[in-house]
């Protein structure tokens, strides 16, 4: 039978500002899957995970394919349960609160989830009423959010003629058209080229700077140490290293993040990530 701790302290009663709690805090959070074959032990893609992300700030999960990153980024968003353990998720409890959590999270996984057939204005006036907003709110909101990630030149365009940058920055703004405390990034620069990245590298920064905070699974090693007030390095379903990028190699005595994972697992992440 699974082991449930008790709940984590709730703060969902009180306001952003005065709530002392974490954006994200995580006792013992487990997820294994089944095997592919009846005979076969199930697959811990999560096993005992502890986890803190300090409010404002911008956290990542680094580590290879397989690692256990983005089962875990799946449990803490409510797209799937955790067999053990518990969470707080912007003040409330993963278990028993996950619909007042969608309210308060936005959410872009690998693929996105702007229409392509539609354009990138119908996308985030869409967006808006999904979130409730009215016919008037949504104007408003989609207006700011075109001035903020610089949507102009293409939002009239349909999504699917626009470049994978392009398309990049128009999904983020779509998962923030609620406001949200937390924002999830699901790999959000992979198949972008590098003038691209370095343009949602700044969009990350400024959405930090705004008081809300960036949850984002990354295996690039760069955008890891550029990005992340803090992040956690994963590697089999487990946590194996967690801090500020420079403590992390300080203490490890490594000049890179690759250095790091070397010296905790005997091997390259960089070569982790090809085999896996």
């Amino acid at each position: 039978m699974p082991h449930h701790p008790a709940p984590l302290r709730s703060c969902g009663s009180a306001t952003p500002e005065s709530r002392p709690c974490p954006a994200v805090e995580a006792r013992r959070l487990a997820k294994p899957f089944p095997g592919r074959r009846r005979t076969d032990p199930p697959v811990e893609a999560v096993r005992g995970i502890d986890l803190t992300v300090p409010r404002g700030t911008v956290y990542a999960l680094l580590g290879p394919n397989g690692a256990g990153k983005t089962t875990l980024f799946r449990v803490l968003t409510t797209l799937v349960a955790p067999w053990e353990g518990t969470a707080a998720v912007a003040g409330l409890d993963l278990r028993r609160e996950p619909g007042a959590i969608r309210q308060r999270i936005g959410l872009i996984g690998q693929r996105g989830g702007c229409d392509g057939t539609a354009t990138g204005r119908e996308n985030l006036s869409l967006a808006c009423r999904l979130y409730g907003l009215t016919r008037k709110e949504s104007r408003v909101r989609v207006a700011e959010l075109e001035d903020a990630f610089d949507l102009g030149g293409f939002s009239a365009r349909l999504a699917r003629t626009c470049s994978g940058g392009q398309r990049r920055r128009l999904e983020i703004a779509m998962g923030l058209v609620h406001r949200p405390e937390i924002l999830f990034l699901d790999e959000p620069t992979t198949g972008l080229d590098p003038l691209s990245r370095a343009g949602l590298w700044d969009e990350v920064k400024a959405i930090r700077g705004s008081g809300a905070t960036v949850v984002l699974t990354t295996h690039y090693l760069d955008e890891a140490d550029v990005l992340a007030d803090r992040l956690c390095i994963m590697d089999n379903g487990r946590v194996i290293a967690e801090g500020p990028p420079e403590a992390l190699k300080r203490d490890h005595g490594a000049t890179t993040l690759d250095g790091v994972f070397l010296g905790l697992t005997g091997r390259s992440l960089r070569h982790a990530e090809a085999s896996a």
